[in-house]
C-alpha cells in the first residue's frame, strides 16, 4: 500500500511536471507568432524606455536614424556569449548606427525583480558584468523595460532577440539569437 502511494505521488508530480512544460511550450509558441508577426518592412512597436542615466529613450523619435536592439538580461546566455562581438560591431559602427540593450526577465535562477528599481540597478550591474567577462566597457546604451515587460513582448518575448530598425524607421532585420555577422551584413546593406 505504501508503494502505491509512493507510484501515485510519482504520477501526480509528473503530470505536474508535464502541465508545467506545456505551459512553457504554449507560451513560448505564443511568443513565437509575436515574433513572427513582426514583418520585415513594416514599422515596429513603438516605446519610450529609460536608459541607465533615467532619460527618456522613444524608438520613433530615433526616425532618421538606424537603430540596433538587443534584448537580454545578466542571465541570458546566448546574450551574454554574443556581448564581446556586439562590442565590436559598436566600436565599428558608432558613428553610424545606434545600438540599445533592451534589459528584460532574468532567464531562470529564480530572480525577478518585484518593483522598478531593483531591475534598474539589476541592469546597471550588467554593465559591470560585461566589463568583467570581456574586459571592454559596455557601450551600448541600456534601455530597461519595464515590470510587466511590455516592450520584450512586443517584440516577441525572444530572451537574446535583435532588431535593426532602419533610418525610415521600418525594421530591417530580425533574428532570434544575435548573430554579430548576420547583424554585421545587414549594417553594411543599409550603408
Amino acid at each position: 500500500m505504501l508503494e502505491m502511494s509512493a507510484m501515485r505521488k510519482h504520477r501526480l508530480a509528473s503530470g505536474w511536471v508535464l502541465s508545467a512544460l506545456l505551459m512553457v511550450f504554449s507560451s513560448v509558441l505564443a511568443f513565437s507568432k509575436e515574433f513572427d508577426s513582426l514583418e520585415i518592412g513594416a514599422v515596429p512597436p513603438d516605446f519610450t524606455l529609460k536608459d541607465l542615466g533615467d532619460k527618456q529613450q522613444t524608438l520613433s523619435d530615433l526616425k532618421g536614424e538606424i537603430v540596433v536592439l538587443q534584448f537580454g538580461s545578466s542571465t541570458t546566455l546566448p546574450f551574454l556569449e554574443q556581448v564581446q562581438p556586439l562590442l565590436g560591431l559598436v566600436k565599428k559602427y558608432r558613428r553610424k548606427v545606434t545600438f540599445f540593450t533592451v534589459y528584460t526577465a532574468e532567464q531562470g535562477f529564480g530572480w525577478q525583480a518585484d518593483d522598478y528599481f531593483s531591475k534598474w540597478e539589476r541592469a546597471k550591474g550588467l554593465r559591470f558584468q560585461v566589463g568583467v567577462q570581456s574586459g571592454q566597457r559596455m557601450t551600448a546604451k541600456v534601455l530597461v523595460d519595464d515590470l510587466e515587460e511590455t516592450v520584450y513582448k512586443a517584440y516577441g518575448s525572444v530572451p537574446a532577440g535583435v532588431f535593426i530598425v532602419d533610418a525610415d524607421g521600418s525594421l530591417a532585420f530580425k533574428a532570434r539569437v544575435l548573430d554579430v555577422s548576420e547583424v554585421e551584413k545587414a549594417l553594411e546593406k543599409m550603408m
